[in-house]
């Protein structure tokens, strides 16, 4: 279950340019790791203005995935996924920062199914996936 949080601050970031981040996200994500769009989740959290943040930069790209990946695909994915909010908000580069957070598989269920470990999915896994 690929889950990616945007930490932005209020009223940043219009709706409209949310959807194109979550649509190069679930497009980013399913090109680098074959996982079904429908599992892609991103989503939006607003600091209000003036409030603490526990984050280093104003913009901060969160993602949770499962762990078992070969750390080049770790390293652009999370390239990948930060360069894209850049582009498509327009905000400067040093003021957005990123992670990835790993859990192994069986923490994971999506579609009321276990998620496998990555690269042992199966034809039958996918196909209920899909579904």
């Amino acid at each position: 279950m690929p889950f990616y949080r945007c930490i932005v601050p209020q009223d940043s970031v219009p709706f409209e340019k949310r959807q194109e981040v979550a649509t190069a996200f679930t497009d980013i994500h399913c090109g680098s790791t074959g996982a079904p769009r429908s599992f892609v989740h991103v989503v939006f959290d607003e600091v209000p203005e003036g409030a603490d943040s526990d984050y280093p930069t104003p913009y901060y790209v969160d993602g949770g995935n499962r762990a078992g990946r070969p750390e080049d695909v770790k390293q652009k994915l999370l390239s990948d996924l930060t360069g894209a909010f850049i582009e498509i908000t327009g905000v400067s580069s040093d003021q957005v920062a990123g992670r990835i957070r790993e859990s192994p598989a069986s923490w994971s269920m999506e579609g009321g199914m276990v998620l496998p470990e990555p690269g042992e999915e199966g034809d039958e896994w996918y196909e209920h996936a899909a579904n």
